[in-house]
């Protein structure tokens, strides 16, 4: 796998040759090398040739890896797609990674036995390059320059939505997906729904149920068609 991960980074740090920060191109490379290492030794990465994934009509991004039915690409080509400013999304991953570690060590506390767990380590890879990208928004520092560390990650397809929520694209994404998620919503918690009833302002049941405030405007085909057609198209499939 060395060699497959060696491919992998140099083509990284050569995406991102203009703004490398610290380390020269061959020692960054060494570091996503060691990065994917280090995180094989949990989990099997094997390389995924020739799959696609669907940023949910907003673009495509290649698949790097596979791990079971969890698929891997680079954060810096979902940015691009998506026109979203990569520090920006660098941040996105960086908080996300942030959150899996606490809701880790909650899991490894409560457990009890020890053992440091990885099942929530597993949707964010870390690829430990150093970047300086310029950034108009940023304070200026002690030249007056203004720019934003960044860096970038392999993120699970299992992080997909959200990803895409917290996009550019966030509002149109949502909008788009509300009926399939309301679909889901009843194939997954239905009878739990049915028991949940709804409360009014006045704080008196309505007399309907979660189930019923979930209910879909579209067929289930229709919606899932709905959720992955991108910003250009429309309910009718015509241009918007």
């Amino acid at each position: 796998m060395t060699a497959t991960f060696r491919k992998l980074a140099e083509r990284v740090v050569t995406r991102h040759d203009d703004h490398l920060l610290d380390y020269g191109p061959d020692e960054q490379a060494e570091r996503v090398v060691a990065a994917l290492q280090r995180f094989n030794r949990v989990v099997d990465l094997m390389p995924a040739i020739g799959t696609d994934i669907d940023l949910a009509g907003f673009g495509k991004v290649p698949a790097q890896y596979v791990s079971g039915d969890d698929y891997y690409f680079l954060l810096s080509d979902a940015s691009e797609q998506l026109g979203w400013f990569h520090p920006r999304a660098y941040k996105w991953a960086e908080k996300r990674a942030a959150w899996a570690v606490q809701d880790q060590r909650r899991i490894d506390e409560e457990r009890g036995d020890g053992r440091l767990g990885w099942e929530c380590l597993r949707d964010h890879i870390d690829l430990d390059l150093c970047l300086c990208v310029d950034d108009p928004e940023a304070k200026p520092d002690a030249g007056g320059r203004r720019w934003s560390y960044s860096g970038d990650w392999l993120i699970s397809t299992d992080r997909l939505q959200d990803l895409l929520a917290s996009s550019p694209w966030g509002k149109e994404y949502m909008d788009n997906s509300m009926d399939a998620f309301r679909h889901a919503a009843r194939e997954i918690f239905g009878d739990k729904l049915k028991q949940s009833p709804v409360i009014g302002p006045d704080g008196q049941p309505t007399g309907s149920n979660a189930y019923d405030l979930f209910e879909p405007e579209l067929p289930k085909d229709e919606a899932l068609r709905k959720a992955r057609r991108g910003p250009a198209l429309n309910d009718e499939g015509g241009q918007s």
